[in-house]
């Protein structure tokens, strides 16, 4: 799903701390997330994958951490937060999933 994100400028620090999560490594390659320079306005577009392939992760909104980790690292973190809320909401849940639930943070970060 693509946003809009006027604010975002573009360093791509969220995608790096997106493939962190699902790698362990800095592979922005491999991250759900990525941040495309807009065609008209300020900011930059922000995609969120629905579906893991290529070596390209679906986000899970960095299940069991309290705060996604390319939120945590965003300084525009309260505009990405509302797109990843966004996100989540359009996003249909997996069967048999309760949203309800969270672990333990999976990162050693407090």
């Amino acid at each position: 799903m693509k946003f809009d994100m006027p604010s975002c400028g573009g360093c791509r620090t969220c995608e790096l701390a997106c493939s962190f999560h699902h790698t362990g490594e800095f592979i922005p390659t491999s991250s759900s997330l990525k941040v495309v320079e807009e065609k008209e306005g300020p900011g930059y577009d922000v995609i969120l994958r629905e579906e893991a392939g290529g070596g390209v992760h679906a986000c899970d909104g960095c299940e069991g951490v309290d705060i996604p980790l390319c939120i945590e690292y965003c300084r525009e973190m309260d505009d990405l937060y509302k797109i990843l809320e966004e996100f989540k909401a359009r996003k249909p849940e997996k069967p048999g999933v309760d949203p309800t639930l969270k672990r333990g943070n999976s990162h050693g970060r407090k």
